[in-house]
């Protein structure tokens, strides 16, 4: 264990060097993010040893600084990185965490990001059933207020009204439904749709 931990700080000193902020949430995995063309990619190093040699994941995943802001302010909680894609890349065996693998481990995760279509992503997100599981219904809701899908939100919010949750989860709120709306309203007056903002709480 003692050996990991000293790997690890090492592969997060390399990532910074090569550009990328790295830091804790709030479960204390430690996370490292780099913007690439309007992409907020993210990773999280995990370095296990076993008898003879490491095995390395970083578990690349996409967002944009929009669509987590949207999904933050739904929520009511900061949210720094919320994903649209997830990578599933396998993770890696190496005798030694040395730099070179570092870097190619890091240049690996961004050239996987740049073949990722955020839109068909955020597309996804949109056309989900809304008794979908997990964090999935709070990327539905963030998707449609980007796409300023108000007429879609209404009709959730009319829903929750009359008493049919429309089999939501249970942490979705009729206020998150508003909060959505508030945001799909500022989106739909956006002559550039391929602009989105996030209107400021108050």
């Amino acid at each position: 264990m003692k050996d990991e931990v000293m790997k690890d700080k090492v592969v997060l000193s390399i990532l910074q060097e090569l550009g990328w902020k790295c830091g804790k949430d709030e479960a204390g995995d430690v996370y490292c993010q780099l913007e690439q063309g309007g992409k907020q990619l993210q990773i999280i190093p995990t370095i296990r040893k076993l008898s003879d040699h490491f095995r390395v994941s970083l578990m690349p995943s996409i967002s944009t600084k929009e669509f987590s802001a949207a999904a933050a302010q739904i929520f009511g909680e900061p949210i720094d990185h919320e994903p649209i894609i997830v990578s599933n890349l396998r993770d890696e065996k190496i005798p030694s965490v040395a730099r070179e693998d570092v870097v190619r481990l890091a240049e690996r995760a961004l050239s996987w990001a740049s073949m990722q279509d955020v839109e068909a992503g955020l597309a996804a997100y949109r056309s989900l059933p809304t008794d979908a599981k997990g964090a999935r219904p709070l990327r539905h809701l963030a998707a449609l207020a980007l796409s300023g899908d108000v007429g879609r939100l209404h009709g959730y919010k009319e829903s929750f009204d009359q008493g049919d949750r429309m089999g939501f989860v249970p942490y979705i709120t009729a206020k998150m439904i508003e909060r959505a709306i508030s945001i799909a309203q500022e989106n739909a007056e956006v002559s550039r749709p391929h602009c989105p903002r996030v209107i400021s709480k108050p």
